[in-house]
């Protein structure tokens, strides 16, 4: 048993076999913002063995009340440039590959290749749209996140199920300005991202496959909608 992840290990449903098939997992997350700081650290911190972040902004001071990869000091750097020296800082013993670039048709199969699953941490309509299209044509399960205000939803999307993002919302509305978020909506959002992800690598507890998930931080609800 390792001393890192010990404490993961003692967890009887997860256990020495759970940590070596997180350990031999490999998954992108697409978007180093809110979502993807929280997502990627707990990730990066619980083991998991290959972890490909792609981004293609700066860090701006706006950035900082909720995006917890990055420090004031960053600012006006490349975000997967420091959200790579953190994760390594966290967990060396892992493999983090940054790639500073817009993730579109042409490149996904490559970047996504040898991926166990993807992660949408992105904050637009086309990108979403655009992840999920790709992630069904190459058969990639699409763990789906999105945070605003104090609300969120989560739900994961696989090749066995069928259905995708686009097909739970067929019509994308349109994209309005910058919405505004309290910052530890996308922390929460993104924890529980990460913790699917843990499940859905390891093979323990029942996943959100089929399900979305619907929280509002304000009241405190969770609901859970089959589709």
């Amino acid at each position: 048993m390792s001393g890192r992840y010990v404490r993961s290990e003692l967890f009887a449903d997860f256990g020495a076999r759970g940590q070596r098939l997180l350990n031999a997992s490999s998954v992108l997350v697409v978007g180093c913002g809110g979502l993807g700081s929280a997502a990627a650290s707990y990730l990066a911190a619980a083991g998991v063995g290959r972890l490909v972040i792609v981004d293609c902004d700066d860090v701006d001071i706006s950035n900082l009340q909720r995006q917890i990869l990055y420090d004031t000091s960053q600012v006006g750097q490349r975000k997967v440039s420091c959200a790579a020296v953190r994760l390594r800082a966290l967990n060396p013993e892992i493999e983090i590959i940054p790639i500073d670039m817009r993730l579109d048709c042409d490149n996904f199969a490559d970047i996504a290749s040898d991926c166990s699953l993807v992660l949408d941490c992105t904050d637009n309509y086309k990108a979403r749209y655009d992840l999920s299209k790709m992630c069904r044509q190459h058969s990639k399960p699409l763990l789906y996140a999105t945070a605003e205000g104090m609300t969120g939803q989560v739900a994961l999307f696989t090749p066995s199920h069928g259905i995708y993002y686009d097909d739970l919302y067929p019509y994308p509305p349109p994209q309005l300005p910058t919405v505004g978020v309290l910052s530890p909506t996308p922390g929460v959002i993104g924890t529980i991202e990460a913790s699917e992800a843990v499940k859905y690598l390891a093979g323990i507890g029942e996943t959100l496959e089929g399900r979305l998930l619907k929280i509002d931080l304000m009241t405190m609800q969770f609901q859970v909608f089959r589709f």
